[in-house]
């Protein structure tokens, strides 16, 4: 049983989902430090913690003992790799932090990957801060090596959205808080306010923070950098994301259902599959 003396809140998401833009909206509460990637970071270790989950002990152990010593009493951290391998771990060592499942358009996040140059198991970037179908403990699709680099992006969109549903039904087990939102919903205060009050934060001075909320929520975080590389590759999105829809398919028929259903995921494709 892992100790804990703070109220903690970490996502389970991709990334390039407004990560960057959560830590800085939820800097409104009281009393609440918000992170985004600060050391230990997770993303140092994922390496690893695919080749053998149990470096994600002694790493989370360093982890809450970093947040036990801060003076706030909420903690906020949106890294997008803590649910690619450190959440199973974490509940396992007997702790269930509040959670949010962070999502957004699955073209437009697999896209900005793509233009990143962040493909799962393909580059650095990639190896560090997505999932990887090579190993167990993600969503199985065949052949992964025969994807195409959007293909792969695409198909790490989907394996977060898989780990998040999977999460959902084990905190309903357990009693346990999350909430599902997308970055478009941070742009509400009152939105905003909702959220944090249901995961244990609070707010003295709303007129304040509403101020303050107007402001981060009115600039542009984390944009991608122009990729000439990804300008000149021509994408059919559709035909690409079926081929994905198809493989992951043999193997999660029912979840390949929710995927389509998703408000999340191209309607006009949606509708070509049904």
């Amino acid at each position: 049983m892992i100790k804990n003396d703070k109220n903690i809140i970490f996502t389970i998401t991709h990334g390039r989902t407004g990560t960057t833009m959560l830590t800085e909206v939820f800097k409104i509460f009281d009393d609440t430090r918000s992170e985004h990637e600060p050391e230990p970071n997770y993303a140092n270790v994922l390496p690893y913690v695919k080749e053998n989950p149990r470096y994600a002990i002694e790493f989370l152990e360093k982890k809450i003992k970093a947040v036990n010593a801060i003076k706030e009493k909420n903690y906020v951290e949106t890294s997008n790799v803590f649910g690619k391998g450190f959440f199973i771990p974490l509940i396992r060592m007997g702790f269930y932090p509040n959670l949010i499942f962070l999502n957004r358009d699955f073209r437009k996040v697999a896209e900005s990957l793509f233009k990143r140059g962040s493909f799962p198991m393909r580059t650095k970037m990639g190896q560090h801060f997505s999932a990887d179908p090579s190993f167990p403990g993600t969503l199985p699709i065949f052949q992964p090596e025969a994807l195409t680099d959007y293909q792969i992006c695409f198909w790490g969109v989907l394996d977060s959205f898989w780990r998040q549903i999977r999460a959902a039904e084990i905190y309903d087990e357990e009693g346990c808080k999350y909430v599902w939102a997308s970055a478009s919903d941070f742009n509400d205060f009152d939105k905003t306010v909702e959220m944090g009050e249901y995961l244990g934060l609070s707010i003295k001075n709303k007129e304040e923070s509403r101020l303050m909320h107007e402001k981060k929520a009115s600039v542009h975080h984390n944009p991608n950098r122009s990729s000439s590389r990804a300008e000149e590759v021509s994408i059919r999105f559709d035909e690409e994301e079926r081929e994905v829809i198809d493989r992951i398919a043999f193997y999660e028929p029912f979840f390949v259902n929710k995927v389509i259903n998703s408000s999340y995921f191209d309607k006009n494709l949606a509708k070509k599959l049904m």
